[in-house]
This record gives structure tokens, C-alpha cells and sequence, in this order.
């Protein structure tokens, strides 16, 4: 489902130190090209690029430049207490910018790499765990829909439906969004859908309910329009405790 691909997806959760460390390498490639520019080489070391506009934050960002000739060079970025293990490469041998992977990181982040590999399982497990749940969750609809549809109870299976990307969205928000996660429009925006989905599940549900004559309604779709709503209201307050929390202003 592309629901559950946003949910995995590593580049939407960001973490604030990773991106000023992938900033410090592009601050960096662009000071290199000027550099080049005036001396015909690239230079082999940061000092040397102090002159031109090469700024980043010492001490919570590495930032190395490993190797470096007339035509070509290597220079990595990283958080300097990592707890994600990203690295962040330039090397014109291989093609130019490229984030490592695990071989490459196995050689920057020692350390912590165990313990960051253990918590990169555990949101895997949950990840796991979530796909499972909600793709029962669509099984048990599409069962509904071959039983219950039509005889006025499409609304109530709309609304079912509708209700579970939000949920996705917010088992999401609660599993990867912490203090350190760099607030964008990348997670403003389905924030704000998922917020409006489930008003719009709300409001779908309590109209049909609204409208029927609940002695003549078979029990199971009362449970499923239930369980709309209460799907909804907890995907939309939990979206809306994250943002409140982590991102007030």
C-alpha cells in the first residue's frame, strides 16, 4: 500500500543533526568549486576553505575531507553523536554526492552502531507489526462490503475505509517523531490530511448513523461505524497530541 510506503519512508522523519550534516557537505562541494576556480585543485583540507563561506556547526557536525587532488576528491559528513547512521559522502570517483550504506557507515559509526541498529529493528518491528494490523483491518472491511453493501449502508463502509490512513499516519507520527525530528512540510502537510480525513470519517459516520433506524440496522455494521469512530477520533487527537507537543509554535 503507498500509505504504508510513506510510513517506512526515512527521508519524511528526518533528524535535525542529519540534515546539518548533509548541509555541511553541499556547504562544503560548493566551496570546493570555488576554490577549484582560483587554484586549479581541490583542497585537501577544511582550513583552506575557511575563506570561502564554508560554515557549519564544529562540534555537533564531522565533516572531513579524506582525500583530495587537482581533479578529484572525497570529503564525508556526519552527526558527530550519530544515532541514526546516516553518512553523507562526496566522492567524484564515484559519481558525486551519495548517502552510505550500511558497509560504508559500519566504517564512521562505531560506537553507538549496535545500539542505533537496534533501535532501526525495533521501528521495523513496529512498522511490521502496524502493515499487519491495518491490512487485517482492510480484510475485515472488504468482508463487510460482500455481505453488508448497499441497502443504505454504503456511507458506513466509506467511512470505515476512510478512517484507516489516518491511522496509518498516526501510528507513523507516534513511532518516529521525536524532538529531534526536523518539522517540514513533508510531515505538516499529510499531518493535516489525516486530520481532516477522520473529521471527514466523523462526520460521514454520524450523519448515516443520523439517518437510520438502528432497530432495522444489522449489528455488525452499528460495530463497524463504532469502530469508525473510534479509529478516527484516535488517529486525529494522536496526530494532533505529536504536532502539539513537538512542534507547538
Amino acid at each position: 500500500m503507498p500509505m504504508l510506503y510513506l510510513i517506512s519512508c526515512t527521508t519524511v522523519f528526518e533528524n535535525n543533526y542529519d540534515v546539518m550534516a548533509r548541509q555541511a557537505l553541499f556547504s562544503l562541494m560548493k566551496s570546493q568549486e570555488i576554490y577549484r576556480a582560483e587554484h586549479d585543485k581541490y583542497a585537501n583540507k577544511l582550513a583552506q576553505l575557511s575563506s570561502y563561506d564554508l560554515k557549519y556547526h564544529t562540534g555537533i557536525v564531522y565533516l572531513e575531507i579524506q582525500s583530495a587532488n587537482k581533479d578529484e576528491y572525497r570529503a564525508i559528513s556526519l552527526p558527530a553523536e550519530s544515532t541514526t547512521a546516516r553518512v553523507f559522502i562526496y566522492d567524484t570517483i564515484k559519481g558525486g554526492y551519495y548517502e552510505a550504506d550500511e558497509v560504508e557507515v559500519s566504517k564512521y559509526v562505531l560506537g553507538a552502531l549496535n545500539f542505533i541498529r537496534g533501535e532501526k529493528e525495533k521501528q521495523k518491528t513496529n512498522l511490521l507489526l502496524v502493515s499487519f494490523l491495518i491490512g487485517s483491518l482492510v480484510i475485515l472491511g472488504f468482508r463487510f462490503v460482500s455481505r453488508y453493501k448497499g441497502e443504505g449502508n454504503n456511507n458506513a463502509l466509506i467511512s470505515y475505509f476512510v478512517s484507516l490512513p489516518s491511522l496509518g499516519w498516526a501510528v507513523a507520527t507516534l513511532n518516529y517523531v521525536n524532538s529531534d525530528i526536523v518539522f517540514s512540510s513533508k510531515i505538516l502537510i499529510p499531518s493535516w490530511i489525516a486530520i481532516a480525513v477522520s473529521l471527514s470519517c466523523i462526520f460521514i459516520a454520524l450523519q448515516w448513523l443520523k439517518n437510520r433506524n438502528h432497530l432495522m440496522t444489522p449489528a455488525p455494521v452499528l460495530g463497524l461505524v463504532g469502530c469508525s469512530l473510534f479509529i478516527s477520533f484516535i488517529s486525529m487527537g494522536s496526530v494532533a497530541y505529536t504536532l502539539l507537543k513537538y512542534y507547538p509554535a
